[in-house]
């Protein structure tokens, strides 16, 4: 799509012409998606275009998906190959975390505990262990190519994987690939802290020389984006598997479902069995990851298709969970039988489709996705809003799957650019897939 400004809307930025009042933008969903982009579209406020966004979620900040994943961050695909933007994506990620832990240490607190008994990230690096010899092998090929930082990434042989994770078990011949610098995040704990980032970014900037910024959370569900139009700039669809629902969506987005599962484990009272404090996480078809000596996410289960959004897990699926998480788990990490489950997430994930570069997110505008009656300007004084003469602009930006984390700070940026400047031309466009 041959794209520079987009019809209906003019940018302030290309006009000079100003808004009556902030430019206001709804942001739909508050996973890792739409947290990243509210605070990017706030970093383009000025004094003579204030920013107000409002930020929508019936499950709270970080209450989804995203914060019910693994928050395992690192660039590279299963092959040990680097993803596609995975150094862009990596560099944006790791300031938006240091954006979120500066906020966490003025004044978060979590479940009742300060920012220092509540760490948003742990810092231990990931093992990604090869499950047959023909993994090892692409394992190997891939670390020497040119393309990958070998500083960054290295294949381990069997001994130094087992120094590296006490308990760990490989067979003598077994290589794992090694991620030094790859972080695991607390998911929601990190969504929380960069959303007060953004409500006190937006309190300082309308104190210090652009009035009428505001960052204000909406605890609502929107059941049809005709809620919304007229009333807001632009709205920008970052919901997840929740966005096929939407009436104006249905059957118009590639995107697959799939719900995950995960455990929470600790390490019984009194046992020897806990996770060497700098031991890395594991990878290896399911995943690992420790939060502290003690306590370990073990997931996830992937049930294609399914439309269960629900948070809550019963006795049949924690069973089922359990018996197939710990089938993947125990040859490589035999105690960890010896566990407890102390709670259990879930989430429903939406998949991308697969294109030449692999899974990537889908970002764009969907004007021509949205009802034609939605594109009509208001006219007249029956909407007070400072966008009543103007057709509100439709975007999207989700699909992030599995790796949400290593893409939704550099594509985030990338949204709230081509929103503020209604240029969708700043996308690449292979992301629009629909």
């Amino acid at each position: 799509m041959a794209a520079s400004v987009l019809p209906h809307l003019v940018s302030v930025a290309a006009t000079g012409v100003q808004p009556c009042g902030p430019r206001r933008f709804a942001v739909l969903g508050a996973g890792f998606a739409g947290v990243s982009v509210a605070w990017h579209l706030l970093q383009r406020t000025s004094s003579s275009a204030p920013v107000c966004v409002e930020l929508f979620d019936d499950a709270g900040v970080g209450g989804g998906a995203s914060g019910a994943s693994g928050g395992l961050l690192h660039p590279y695909n299963p092959k040990g190959k680097l993803l596609w933007k995975g150094a862009e994506g990596w560099t944006a990620a790791l300031k938006l975390l240091s954006i979120a832990e500066a906020a966490s240490t003025n004044g978060l607190t979590v479940d009742g505990l300060s920012s220092v008994a509540a760490p948003l990230a742990w810092r231990r690096g990931i093992l990604r262990l090869a499950k047959q010899q023909k993994h090892a092998v692409t394992f190997q090929k891939n670390v020497n190519s040119v393309e990958n930082d070998k500083s960054k990434v290295a294949c381990l042989g069997a001994p130094a994987a087992r120094e590296l994770v006490p308990g760990l078990e490989l067979p003598l011949d077994g290589l794992a690939l090694y991620i030094p610098e790859a972080i695991n995040i607390h998911p929601q704990r990190y969504l929380e802290a960069l959303w007060m980032a953004c409500e006190s970014f937006a309190k300082k900037s309308s104190t210090t020389g652009c009035p009428g910024t505001q960052a204000l959370f909406r605890n609502n569900n929107v059941a049809s984006l005709s809620d919304l139009k007229g009333s807001y700039e632009a709205v920008i669809v970052c919901m997840g598997a929740q966005a096929k629902l939407l009436p104006e969506l249905v059957d118009k987005l590639p995107l697959t479902t799939c719900r995950g599962v995960v455990a929470q484990l600790h390490a019984p009272p009194g046992s020897r069995d806990e996770y060497a404090s700098q031991a890395p996480n594991l990878l290896f078809g399911t995943w690992l990851a420790a939060q502290g000596g003690r306590n370990l996410l073990l997931g996830a289960t992937k049930d294609w298709g399914s439309l269960n959004g629900s948070p809550i897990v019963d006795e049949e699926e924690a069973s089922s969970a359990l018996e197939k998480l710990l089938i993947e788990t125990a040859p490589f990490f035999p105690s960890i039988v010896n566990w407890e489950v102390k709670g259990w997430q879930a989430g429903l994930r939406a998949m991308p489709p697969r294109t030449s570069l692999g899974s990537l997110p889908l970002a764009g505008c969907i004007d021509e996705l949205v009802q034609s009656s939605h594109s009509k300007v208001y006219l007249g004084s029956s909407v007070q809003s400072s966008v009543s003469t103007a057709s509100t602009k439709w975007w999207m930006f989700g699909g992030l799957g599995s790796r949400g984390l290593i893409h939704h700070a550099w594509l985030g940026e990338l949204v709230a650019k081509a929103v503020i400047d209604c240029n969708e031309s700043v996308l690449p466009q292979i992301l629009k897939q629909w």
